[in-house]
This record gives C-alpha cells, structure tokens and sequence, in this order.
C-alpha cells in the first residue's frame, strides 16, 4: 500500500472558504473568507484547463513541481532551524543569508504550483530572485494587498540585510540590521499558500483525469535528480529512489502535504546531522522542531 494513500486515509478534514481540506491552516484563515473562497473558485478554473487536457507529459511535469514544493518547504523550514541554533551560538553572520533565502525558498513552493508558470523543462526551478518576488507579490495580492506590500518590503529588505553583510563587510558588524521581522509568520503564510493550491489541483486531478494519462515518465525524473550548475553536473540518488517510488506505487500528483512521507522527511534532516555526537553541534532536532512553518510528518 503506498504511503501517500495511508496518509489520506488518516487525514482528518477541516472547513474552510466554503471547501473541504486536508490541511488544517494556521495563517490563511486569518484571511477573509469570502477573497479565500473566489480565489479558490478562480484557481480551480485555471487548473480544471490543464487537467481537461491532461496527458502523461502534464502528469509527469506536476509530479515534479509538487515533489520540489515539497522540498522546498522541507529547505525552508531546515534554513530556520539552522537560523535558530545560529542565534543561539552566536554565529551571527549567517544570519541574514538564511532570514533571505527561508522566505524565498517557501517563494518557490508557491511558484512551483502556480498554473500561470510554465514548466519550460524544469527550468522553472531556476528563476530568478526578482522573478520570484514579484510572482510571489502578485499572488499574494489577490488575498491581501496589503500583506503582500508588507511581504514585498520585508523580502527586499532582508536581501538588502544579506548584501550589506555579504558585500560590505560592515565594520559595526549587524548593527543596522533589523531583527523584528516575524519571518515564521511570514514564511508559514507562504507554505500554506502552497498547499492551498496544491489541494485545489488535486482535486481537479481526480475529477478530470483518466487512468490512461497516470504514468511518471523516466526523463522528468532526470530532470530533478541529475542537476547542473555551470559546467558541473550532480546527481541526488534520494530524489531518484524517491521519484521512482512515485512512478511505482503513487504515479499522480498528490497534495504537497500528503507528499511528505516520513521517511522522506526523516531523510531530508537527517542528512544534515553530524556524524558523531559532539557537544555544541548543530541538529535538527526532533519531528515536533520540524514543525515550526509546516505540518510535516
């Protein structure tokens, strides 16, 4: 039996903007309702478009962008756990790097489930900073314009923290830096965004799709686990073994949260822990620390 089929059938169901939902939201019912409920009703619409035409290509391709959602947030929400031992050690230094790149990391999870973002060969995971902010911003204003104004000059504010620091080599140290921006509420908001589109594409999904259209082509599993940068090239064999799972047992685009499989997330922190153990080392702790932005298993 597949992992993501279990999950859902221990999943509980929560109301919200007059639909069902697996995740029970913390930051996006502070929003008002009714905006919840017509941008859900315009964002099924959009994917409905893609799903009535749905075919193995599309199947593969929102596979992948809901798994590097998925690993988006795990980023995340790791970058704030190293930010938090980082305060704690007072390794100041890094953090403005990981303040920038939290939030814009939970960014892309948004941009990765966005019908109006073209794939283009998985290329989608390489846009720009800017791009992504101002394809964040834009989404986000059609909840809150004025949350997505406070998002956009705390964004751009935390890389001008980040560029100070990295660039200037400022002798007063962060003594200009601004630490009163709540960057788990911010980042939390983000994520849930993710899923909130997630869940709605899933549900088109199995409204629309045939059998037929259900397979995970091997090439877009390359895609994600064969990376290049410059003229190097890596290759991740636990987003292969991962992947192929979803071809094997689960060949259809899941909800982010049902994505995440516990022994994935399991592996995901446990990479980044020493090891030996050694007084005053960073971990990352136990699943409830994991938890701070996200519900993950």
């Amino acid at each position: 039996m597949s992992s993501i089929l279990v999950a859902k059938m221990l999943s509980s169901s929560n109301e919200f903007a007059n639909r069902t939902w697996y995740y029970n939201f913390r930051e996006i019912t502070s929003l008002d309702e009714k905006i919840c409920e017509k941008n859900a009703n315009s964002l099924s619409k959009q994917y409905s478009k893609i799903t009535k035409e749905w075919s193995k290509y599309k199947n593969s391709e929102w596979i992948c962008r809901i798994y590097f959602a998925t690993k988006m947030i795990l980023h995340t929400t790791l970058q704030l756990l190293t930010l938090e031992f980082s305060n704690e050690k007072n390794i100041r230094l890094v953090n403005s790097y990981l303040k920038y790149y939290a939030l814009l990391s939970s960014c892309r999870a948004i941009i990765l489930t966005l019908p109006t973002v073209d794939w283009n060969e998985g290329k989608i995971t390489e846009l720009s900073h800017q791009k992504i902010i101002n394809l964040t911003y834009d989404y986000i204003k059609k909840f809150n314009l004025e949350l997505a104004e406070k998002f956009k000059n705390k964004i751009h504010l935390l890389k001008a923290h980040r560029e100070l620091i990295t660039y200037r080599a400022p002798t007063d140290g962060d003594y200009n830096i601004d630490n009163d921006i709540d960057i788990i509420e911010l980042c939390t908001l983000i994520v849930e965004l993710a899923q909130f589109n997630s869940e709605i594409l899933e549900t088109s999904i199995q409204k629309n799709i045939k059998d037929k259209d259900c397979v995970f082509m091997p090439e877009y599993i390359q895609q994600l686990s064969v990376i290049k940068v410059n003229n190097y090239t890596f290759f991740d064999k636990e987003d292969s073994y991962r992947l192929n799972y979803l071809r094997r047992k689960w060949p259809i685009p899941p909800n982010i949260l049902h994505s995440m499989t516990e022994g994935h997330t399991e592996d995901f922190f446990g990479a980044w822990e020493a090891d030996e153990d050694i007084d005053d080392i960073f971990t990352t702790g136990s699943p409830c620390d994991w938890q701070s932005i996200f519900d993950i298993p």
